[in-house]
């Protein structure tokens, strides 16, 4: 079983020239994509000024026919404090679900703040927050959202988290429960401000998820160490987002730190995870330097599913840290399909 492209959108769909990126600096990084009716939906992090990665907010795009997007509206944003210690100084990650038992979208999100002793800005630990679209059903995806507060998660972690708290969230549900990715890494709270991605394995920085598990999406989340760390790959494993694709089968994409490639895995039942495989994307276009962050498989019926990801160009000539997050942030579009055995 795998997933087969079957399209790579030479243009980018998010950019530099996109109507409502005039004061957006270093571009799109993360989030997730929706389709309700025929109409598609982006929420993703702007990181739109200097500090690079703190000065950023979570808003919302959607378009008519997957290709074109408006920008709508702005869920979260900085609170410009860099020596906050509330976790609203850079909100991150907006992952959007829709819970049926609320009939409501739920977007949760990482707020951070710098970590206690360090002076990069970009050296962040979080928590996971929760926004709640006031409108009912699967129409109230537009929102508006109001802010509900952070998660209740069992406060202690395991050893294997890391200093770094967590960094991302996606709950899914499998059966009459909810499971939740948290992601985690173990960043010390000095940080390389030159390095990249690739160079993680030098300086020993894991990021790896772990499963907690809910009875309601608003509720009490505990984590599973049973299950924990989830090890689709052992060493990077960054914003996983779960899709159920048909009654025993659920995918999961997430940034593998790859170079044109998409890192995916699949489960039977949402809980215990296959090893990870790579979806190559050839002939990438300039501005997909490297590849970043999927954003979900959306299905399209017979097995074809669209999946926006976020990419950066690396273009970066003043040389702005951290050089992870280098040069602006796009975001692409292709056509997978799925191939049963």
């Amino acid at each position: 079983m795998k997933l087969t492209l079957i399209q790579l959108d030479q243009e980018p769909i998010l950019s530099p020239a996109s109507l409502g990126a005039e004061n957006n600096r270093f571009g799109f990084e993360g989030g997730t994509a929706q389709k309700v009716g025929d109409r598609y939906y982006i929420f993703t992090t702007e990181v739109f000024d200097e500090p690079k990665t703190a000065a950023s907010r979570l808003v919302l795009w959607d378009s008519e026919d997957g290709r074109h997007f408006e920008r709508r509206q702005v869920l979260s944003e900085t609170n410009f404090d860099w020596d906050d210690r509330t976790n609203r100084m850079a909100p991150w990650a907006p992952n959007s679900v829709f819970d049926p038992q609320r009939n409501r979208w739920q977007v949760f999100f990482v707020g951070y703040h710098k970590k206690l002793g360090s002076n990069q800005a970009y050296n962040m630990s979080g928590l996971i927050g929760r926004l709640e679209s006031q409108t009912l059903g699967l129409q109230g995806i537009s929102g508006p959202y109001v802010d509900q507060g952070w998660i209740d998660l069992s406060s202690k972690g395991d050893p294997w988290e890391g200093e770094a708290g967590l960094v991302s969230f996606y709950p899914y549900q499998v059966g009459s429960d909810w499971y939740g990715f948290y992601g985690t890494n173990t960043a010390p709270t000095f940080i390389d401000p030159l390095s990249l991605p690739q160079e993680n394995n030098v300086q020993n920085i894991l990021f790896l998820p772990g499963l907690a598990r809910a009875e309601r999406i608003d509720g009490y989340w505990q984590r599973c160490p049973e299950l924990s760390p989830v090890l689709m790959d052992p060493q990077f494993i960054e914003n996983p987002i779960v899709t159920k694709i048909a009654d025993d089968l659920y995918a999961v994409v997430y940034d593998g730190a790859n170079k044109h490639e998409i890192s995916y895995a699949f489960s039977r039942d949402g809980i215990h995870w296959f090893t990870e495989q790579l979806l190559v994307l050839p002939n990438a276009p300039i501005w997909l330097n490297a590849m970043r962050t999927p954003l979900g498989l959306i299905s399209e019926g017979n097995d074809l599913f669209t999946l926006y990801f976020t990419a950066f160009d690396g273009v970066n000539p003043d040389a702005v840290e951290p050089l992870w997050h280098d040069g602006f942030g796009y975001v692409g579009r292709c056509t997978v399909k799925l191939e049963r055995d």
